[in-house]
C-alpha cells in the first residue's frame, strides 16, 4: 500500500507540469496574445511597459534628428537666437507659441504636473505643424489632424522621415498622458527634452526658410 502512494504521488506531481507543457503547446497563439498584453498592463505606480518603451523609441529618434546633416540645398544663415522665436513668428505671419519655444517651460510645470506640461507640449507641436504647413504652402482650408499634417510635410519633402516619426512619437505619447495614461515627472521631462530635436530645426527654418535673408541684430558696442 506505501509502496502505491508513493506512486501516486508521484504521478500527481508529475501530471500538472505536463498538462501545463501540453496547453502550452496547444494555445501558443492565445498566449502569445496574453503576453502582449501583460507587457501593455499598467505596473504598479503607474508606469506602463509599453510606454517606457515608447519614450526609450523616441529618444533614439531625438538622437537620429539632432545629428543628422542639414540638407545640402538648405541657405547658410545664422539660427534664429530662442529670445526671437515668438516676435519672428509674429512678423511672419505665424502663430507664436506659449514657451517661446523654450522647453524649460514646461520642464518647470512638468515638476508640479506631468501630464499637464505634456498637454502644454502637444498644443505647442500642433501650433509648430500648422505654422510648418502654412510656411511651406500646404492647404489649411480643412481640417486636418496634426499627425496628418506631419504626414503631408513628410510626403512634400518639409521634413525629413525621422522628424516625421519623432513629431507623431511625441503627440502619441502626449495624448496617451492626457487621456488618462499615468506619467512620471521622468518620463514627462524625458519626452520634452526629446521635443527639443524638433526646436532646433525649427528654429533654423524660421532663420532661413522664407526667403528674405534673415540677419540677427547688430548688437550696440
Amino acid at each position: 500500500m506505501e509502496v502505491a502512494k508513493v506512486i501516486l504521488e508521484y504521478v500527481k506531481a508529475l501530471i500538472w507540469p505536463t498538462v501545463s507543457l501540453l496547453l502550452a503547446w496547444l494555445f501558443k497563439p492565445e498566449i502569445r496574445a496574453l503576453l502582449a498584453r501583460i507587457r501593455k498592463a499598467a505596473l504598479p505606480g503607474g508606469v506602463s511597459m509599453d510606454f517606457e518603451n515608447q519614450i526609450l523609441e523616441t529618444k533614439e529618434l531625438a538622437t537620429r534628428v539632432e545629428t543628422a546633416p542639414p540638407p545640402p540645398n538648405r541657405p547658410q544663415s545664422p539660427t534664429l537666437p530662442l529670445t526671437e522665436a515668438n516676435s519672428r513668428m509674429i512678423a511672419l505671419g505665424l502663430t507664436p507659441t506659449p514657451s517661446g519655444l523654450d522647453m524649460n517651460y514646461y520642464k518647470a510645470i512638468a515638476l508640479r504636473d506631468p501630464t499637464l506640461a505634456l498637454a502644454g507640449l502637444r498644443i505647442e507641436l500642433e501650433i509648430l505643424i500648422r505654422n510648418l504647413a502654412k510656411g511651406f504652402k500646404i492647404d489649411l482650408s480643412g481640417y486636418e489632424s496634426p499627425t496628418q499634417l506631419l504626414r503631408r510635410l513628410r510626403d512634400a519633402t518639409a521634413i525629413t522621415p525621422d522628424q516625421f516619426a519623432l513629431g507623431r512619437k511625441i503627440l502619441s505619447l502626449a495624448n496617451q498622458a492626457v487621456h488618462g495614461g499615468m506619467v512620471s515627472q521622468r518620463e514627462s521631462e524625458e519626452i520634452i527634452e526629446a521635443a527639443n530635436a524638433l526646436i532646433g530645426d525649427y528654429l533654423a527654418w524660421l532663420s532661413w526658410g522664407f526667403g528674405d535673408d534673415w540677419k540677427p541684430p547688430h548688437k550696440e558696442a
